[in-house]
């Protein structure tokens, strides 16, 4: 027998490579399994852009072979994620919208169908489809609840919070889509669509507004949302000036002074447009452009913008419309304010606290628990009729009002808490949530609310939030929290739902002549702005803010407090409560 030299074998082994892959070839080509095989080993061996192919001719084949629709979604789903690796974003949305709106996506537990609806919103945003992904994170954020504000915590692994964190993984797309700077009316689609769009923008720039690291998403989207609805609605339109109240303190924050002025100068002049030049209601953006003149150092037209507002106001209300508050102990009144600088005792309770739903307040609870109440806190005004110059019957005047105006479902969400309610609530919740230290709480005084909307935290973005803010000072409420303070402990204790009643004259004064976004430092220092705006003295532009000067109040407990401490009599400065002195704990 003859032996087979070693080229004969080398030959042979070459004819049997070439003819399987020739096989290999022929049926990945025409074999929908091979093929899809080829696909998964390339996926697992992390060669997206290689499998890409693969997978394309597998979903053709399989298409031939007439396989289920459920079978083609799994498959175009797991595509989606190779073409998108490619940066084929068209191609890669295309495929996941397939498969969401297939029966196998219906099919999936809630949290894979959360997953796979965040996973097409992000492709589409990178495919510039923005119409599709704000619709789904908009979707997601009002699914989310109160959830969707930062920090708010259940104490457990909710879906609320799920839909939250989705959106929030996506700021770094919005950011690198949209530039606030350049932005632009959205472009293609109805009418409608476009209006509907600027509406999810306007939801999902709040968002972002009030988290850490949100401010380039939130500006680029409340940006494109502002000039598609002057576009579409025109300047002068309420749902085009309501996003003037989120844009201009986000721009503050990022220290874009020159975008806030613009969009607080044209705010103004619609809303001078539509209320009339005389309106007191145009005190909100006079108070709001002056304060940007002032941080400007443009001290002459922020003066001039404060003249005006005097005149309406003067108008309005009268050439006496302040007096002077003689009254030397505070602990109970109305106006005393309350912060981690001004806390109040653990034994405080109101003794005039009356049901909310009685004076037909809407209650988000059971209107016979504590928290469904209120103070009575009537005014003390000669000629008031204390029927309705009081804190329930005024809020559910501004309820009413901001409902119809608004068309949302407002209520009451909670108001008076004790002491011991407000402790075990931070206990429960630390530093997570939206809960205030036990004697920080201006909750305590009954003189505080909180509004939900549509059964959640009211939200900038909400149209109810712009009549508050318009309108509230005209009822004796304040926005006790604005964006920026440090009343609470934590970097920024922004709440745009929590209102405090004050009284209508010193919520007035607030408007007219307190300092910008600072209503504790106000309600600390009022007997002297008092006594000034009733001599007819109102603080100039640039000037320095006498009533604002003093000692720094530093709150400790009474049990800290020495016998001397706690009867020392209040100091000279405005700027400490009357009945404080040396760092005691106010009641």
């Amino acid at each position: 027998m003859a032996v087979r030299s070693p080229t004969f074998f080398a030959g042979a082994f070459l004819c049997l490579a070439i003819a399987y892959g020739v096989y290999f070839n022929v049926s990945i080509r025409t074999d929908a399994n091979a093929s899809q095989q080829r696909f998964d080993t390339l996926m697992e061996l992390n060669a997206p852009r290689l499998a890409a192919s693969h997978g394309e001719r597998a979903l053709k084949l399989l298409k031939n072979d007439g396989a289920s629709e459920n079978d083609l979604a799994v498959v175009k789903a797991a595509i989606a994620e190779a073409q998108l690796a490619r940066k084929d974003f068209d191609r890669a949305s295309e495929l996941m919208n397939d498969a969401l709106i297939s029966d196998w996506a219906a099919s999936l537990n809630l949290r894979d169908q959360i997953n796979l609806e965040d996973q097409f919103a992000r492709t589409s945003v990178l495919a510039g489809d923005l119409r599709s992904a704000t619709s789904i994170y908009a979707s997601f954020v009002e699914l989310a609840g109160d959830a969707a504000i930062e920090g708010y915590d259940d104490g457990g692994d909710s879906i609320a919070k799920f839909y939250a964190d989705r959106v929030a993984g996506a700021a770094d797309y919005f950011a690198a889509a949209l530039n606030h700077a350049t932005a632009k009316p959205i472009s293609g689609g109805s009418r409608e669509s476009r209006l509907a769009t600027a509406g999810h923008m306007a939801i999902l720039g709040d968002f972002y507004a009030m988290r850490d690291g949100g401010e380039y998403a939130a500006a680029g989207l409340l940006s494109t949302a502002y000039e598609t609805r002057k576009k579409l609605l025109g300047g002068d339109h309420q749902e085009t000036v309501q996003i003037a109240l989120s844009l201009g303190p986000l721009f503050i924050d990022m220290g874009r002074l020159k975008n806030a002025e613009l969009i607080y100068h044209e705010a103004f002049r619609a809303q001078e447009n539509v209320k009339g030049s005389n309106s007191p209601e145009l005190s909100l953006y006079i108070k709001l452009l002056g304060g940007i003149y002032e941080m400007q150092g443009r001290n002459t037209e922020a003066q001039a913008l404060y003249e005006l507002m005097r005149g309406i106001f003067r108008d309005a209300f009268g050439a006496q419309r302040y007096s002077i508050n003689r009254q030397t102990d505070r602990r109970t009144y109305v106006n005393r304010p309350v912060s981690q600088f001004f806390p109040i005792a653990a034994e405080y309770t109101p003794t005039d606290l009356v049901s909310a739903a009685s004076y037909s307040i809407p209650t988000s609870k059971a209107p016979s628990i504590d928290e469904m109440k209120v103070r009575l806190a009537p005014d003390q005004d000669e000629g008031m009729d204390p029927r309705e110059a009081n804190l329930p019957a005024r809020l559910a005047q501004l309820i009413s009002l901001c409902r119809s105006e608004s068309g949302e479902r407002i209520s009451l969400r909670s108001g008076y808490r004790s002491y011991q309610t407000q402790r075990a609530l931070h206990e429960i919740n630390g530093q997570r949530g939206t809960v205030t230290p036990a004697g920080m709480s201006e909750h305590q005084t009954g003189l505080a609310v909180d509004i939900n909307l549509n059964g959640r935290f009211m939200r900038q973005s909400d149209r109810a939030y712009q009549c508050f803010e318009e309108n509230a000072f005209r009822f004796g409420f304040i926005l006790s929290y604005p964006p920026n303070n440090n009343y609470l402990p934590g970097d920024d204790s922004h709440e745009p739902w929590h209102w405090r009643y004050v009284g209508v004259s010193t919520a007035q004064l607030y408007r007219e002549a307190g300092p910008y976004q600072k209503p504790q430092e106000f309600l600390a220092a009022l007997p002297c702005y008092q006594e000034r705006a009733a001599s007819g003295v109102f603080p100039t532009a640039g000037d320095r803010d006498i009533c604002l000067e003093g000692p720094e109040p530093v709150a400790v407990a009474n049990s800290e407090a020495t016998d001397e401490e706690k009867t020392a009599k209040p100091t000279s400065s405005a700027r400490i409560l009357n009945d404080q002195s040396k760092g005691v704990q106010a009641r």
